[in-house]
């Protein structure tokens, strides 16, 4: 990515960091919509588990953005799938780390989060805010 990293994502990767144990991705279920409720209208919830990525729920702000709800269908369906999108996600699964990468045509930060089986089950990616 270029240019100045948001502050928002800052606020995600902190969130992120604050429940990884040892440096491991926390688990999917460690989400509280307390916690994330300022960050939420910009957040979209990825399932990893099956063949492709599917859009598990999105943020007010993503939806607004997008003209409609991305939930329920697979990412590549969406304005915000793409070869880009899907190389991001496994560039995010290898490292087992947040990534800073490009969801369609906007800045996101994709943070893995575990199953039960310890493995990458799961994404919370956060859109960058639109500029106003």
């Amino acid at each position: 990515m270029t240019g100045q990293r948001p502050p928002f994502f800052d606020r995600l990767e902190a969130w992120w960091a604050g429940h990884a144990a040892g440096g491991r991705p926390p688990h999917r279920d460690a989400l509280s919509p307390i916690e994330i409720m300022p960050m939420l209208p910009h957040l979209v919830m990825l399932d990893l588990a099956g063949p492709a990525p599917l859009v598990l729920w999105a943020g007010t702000a993503v939806k607004e953005t997008l003209g409609g709800n991305p939930g329920d269908r697979p990412l590549a369906g969406t304005p915000l799938g793409g070869p880009e999108s899907e190389a991001a996600l496994a560039r995010m699964i290898a490292a087992a780390r947040p990534v800073e990468a490009w969801l369609g045509d906007r800045p996101a930060l994709l943070c893995p989060l575990a199953g039960d089986d310890g493995g990458i089950a799961a994404a919370l990616a956060g859109l960058a805010p639109m500029a106003s």
